[in-house]
């Protein structure tokens, strides 16, 4: 009989209990947790490596898990990295990324996944491609918002508190000038790094009140694969080239600068455009 009543004592724990669905594969070690967006390659890939060597438990995010070589073999040999697919625009998969780790902390979202199209053609005025300019906003805008809220449960209950949304300096309507140039160059990109913005820093005082720090980085272009430093100078593209001669690429220490701020700002600092090394830009 007393057989009896401690199963059925196990069994009615089970029921009630509340069950963590995170993910198995994510190490239950204290450490602290980040999820990344746009991990594949670039910033995103950097954000990876460098999280994962700090002793941080990562999930790398990505629109196609199965084509990212790169992050997959990175994954493979670091056990704190944990590989996701998640589209953002595709909601149901947002969602069901966010159940899936219903219960899991996680202190740092790093929006960093976005459509970037300043350098590129065809998006300059009188040639504008408005089905893909809404597709820009959709991604740029819409999906980082839509992502920060439904993982905001998750950035609540942690230690940090942080989300850190990675925008441009190209969103500075008080940087446009009249001249010809970079004013005129990508109006969907610079619209959508803009209202990015505006979103962000409206939703950081709806969430302030939770503890939670909502903040916008200009990350600037970042020498992710460390051209600067490169001992065969054949092997750097001819547009880093460029870059690095005319003084516009950031370094890629810039990387760790940028965790070095998101750990270290506040709710106090939600009202400030940052860029990588500190600095401020005018919203």
């Amino acid at each position: 009989m007393r057989h009896l009543v401690y199963l059925l004592s196990v069994v009615l724990l089970f029921i009630f209990s509340p069950v963590e669905s995170f993910s198995a594969d994510l190490p239950q070690n204290g450490e602290p947790t980040v999820l990344i967006t746009g991990s594949s390659k670039g910033h995103g890939l950097a954000f990876v490596k460098d999280y994962a060597a700090r002793g941080w438990n990562v999930i790398a995010t990505c629109r196609s898990p199965s084509t990212s070589e790169r992050l997959t073999a990175f994954a493979a040999e670091n056990k704190n990295v944990v590989v996701e697919k998640l589209d953002l625009t595709d909601f149901e998969g947002i969602d069901a990324l966010a159940a899936k780790y219903e219960g899991q902390p996680i202190d740092v979202l790093n929006l960093n996944g976005a459509i970037n199209t300043f350098r590129f053609s065809p998006n300059k005025f009188g040639e504008i491609d408005y089905p893909w300019f809404e597709e820009i906003m959709r991604v740029n805008v819409i999906g980082q918002l839509y992502t920060s809220e439904a993982f905001l449960e998750n950035i609540a209950t942690s230690r940090m508190k942080k989300i850190a949304a990675m925008s441009s300096d190209g969103g500075s309507i008080s940087k446009v000038t009249r001249r010809r140039g970079p004013s005129f160059r990508a109006p969907a990109y610079r619209s959508s790094k803009a209202a990015l913005n505006m979103v962000m820093r409206t939703f950081g005082e709806a969430v302030r009140d939770r503890g939670v720090a909502v903040l916008v980085i200009a990350p600037g272009t970042v020498d992710s694969e460390d051209y600067m430093n490169a001992t065969d100078q054949s092997t750097v593209p001819s547009q880093y080239k460029r870059m690095i001669k005319s003084g516009v690429l950031a370094p890629r220490s810039a990387i760790g600068d940028m965790i070095d701020l998101i750990e270290n700002l506040t709710v106090d600092d939600i009202n400030i455009f940052h860029k990588w090394d500190g600095t401020t830009l005018d919203w």
